[in-house]
């Protein structure tokens, strides 16, 4: 058996039965589908923050100028700005739907559970005045939207499952009545526990809820969990759990969280026109990959360039173009990558050297800035090239290149031993 078998196999034996149980987990598919419904809501948004934020000086200075500026912040201000408030219900819908319980109204819970124990006056020259903060509806909510939407939609479906908890109403009254008052008492004491612990926390140093999450639980977890190292590390085991052919959606959603946390911060840092606070942690984040995951399309283009088969030629520019816009299973699934023992090293290690590179270009002060609220809201699907110009500038365009092509050379060594065997194959046919 070859060393490259043998490394197969060891890492199968070790990383499939973690890969499967992370894929069932219930909370984290909770979490990513959770994420996955705000998408709507950020891609909706996406054209208006993609006008409204330009990267040319002269055409946003002009929106400002004629007032329309202020129209499109609007759209960011009622979906971005108030993220938090929509993963509270979002999250909890996904999450109580997997338990088996009802998930529109154990969303409804955990939407109004997240508004009960958030403050409901705002100071404005020294007077209090009722209102929700954007402060906690938005960048530093979404730890505590989280942890409500998972603990109430968790309790919702075991009060519910209690029969004494059960308001029954008689048959002749109409489903859809009986279903939202068959609640009524599972309600009541998840407002109760509201109400507790906005009572508990009024007479700490915190104030709420929301303060002690995000100082003594949310920013150590984003310094730990959010950091450089973090990401690269998390990363290449997504990469590698594609490799066996498990989705990487599952661990990557655990570090959705963080970046999400990151990118509201840098928001309110662009608005207020400070430094970006997280800006190493975010660009990494961005350049773990520098396309699709393991940074495929270098591979195609190495394919493209040096190949001497007709399979991987003809491959090569069937599944060029899907790559451009980030669906990468052709790749994955048809060269195959998947199970490939001699790709798996550039597939993993693709990670570290772009993620690696993108760090120095920000140490280094190449990368300096980023546009966050067009980072949020561009759609996935666009490719890569172009949303770097918009969010960082032609600066994010020149390293996402220099990336690209570092990376063709990486996976080049290592497909030459492919192409070599297929090219064997190709003779002896002939």
């Amino acid at each position: 058996m070859n060393i490259g078998k043998s490394l197969q196999n060891g890492l199968e034996k070790t990383l499939v039965p973690v890969a499967s149980k992370l894929g069932q987990n219930k909370m984290l598919q909770a979490l990513s589908g959770g994420m996955i419904l705000t998408l709507p809501l950020t891609l909706g948004a996406s054209v208006f923050m993609i006008v409204g934020n330009f990267p040319v000086p002269a055409f946003t200075n002009w929106l400002n100028t004629i007032g329309i500026a202020e129209q499109f912040n609007a759209i960011s201000g009622g979906t971005l700005s108030i993220l938090a408030l929509f993963i509270s219900f979002t999250v909890a819908y996904r999450y109580t739907n997997l338990l088996g319980g009802k998930p529109e109204i154990g969303g409804l819970f955990s939407l109004a559970s997240f508004l009960i124990v958030m403050p409901q006056s705002i100071l404005i020259n020294k007077k209090a005045v009722a209102g929700f903060s954007n402060v906690y509806l938005g960048s530093q909510g979404i730890f505590v939207a989280i942890l409500i939407s998972l603990l109430v939609a968790w309790l919702y479906v075991k009060l519910s499952g209690v029969k004494q908890l059960t308001l029954k109403l008689p048959d002749s009254v109409p489903p859809m009545i009986a279903d939202s008052f068959s609640s009524l008492f599972v309600g009541l004491i998840i407002f109760f526990i509201d109400f507790v612990i906005r009572l508990i926390f009024s007479y700490t140093q915190w104030n709420n809820v929301f303060d002690f999450v995000n100082k003594i639980i949310a920013t150590p977890l984003l310094n730990v969990g959010g950091s450089v190292p973090a990401f690269i590390l998390v990363y290449m085991l997504a990469s590698l759990f594609f490799f066996f052919g498990l989705h990487p959606a599952p661990i990557q959603s655990i570090m959705q969280t963080f970046t999400t946390t990151m990118m509201m911060t840098a928001i309110v840092n662009n608005q207020a026109h400070q430094a970006i606070k997280y800006l190493p942690n975010l660009v990494v984040f961005d350049f773990v990959n520098n396309d699709a995951t393991g940074s495929t399309l270098s591979l195609l283009i190495a394919i493209l360039f040096f190949s001497k088969t007709k399979r991987y030629r003809s491959f090569s520019k069937v599944a060029l173009v899907p790559n451009l816009f980030g669906i990468n299973e052709p790749v994955v699934f048809g060269l195959p990558i998947m199970f490939n023992a001699i790709l798996v090293i550039p597939f993993v290690f693709s990670t570290f050297i772009s993620a690696g590179v993108a760090y120095l270009a920000v140490k280094i002060g190449f990368i300096a800035t980023l546009n966050a609220k067009v980072a949020m809201s561009v759609p996935w699907i666009l490719p890569k090239f172009i949303t770097s110009y918009f969010v960082y500038g032609w600066q994010g365009v020149v390293l996402r290149i220099f990336v690209m092509a570092l990376l063709v050379f990486l996976y080049l060594p290592f497909f030459e031993i492919l192409d070599k065997k297929e090219l064997q194959l190709e003779k002896e046919v002939a």
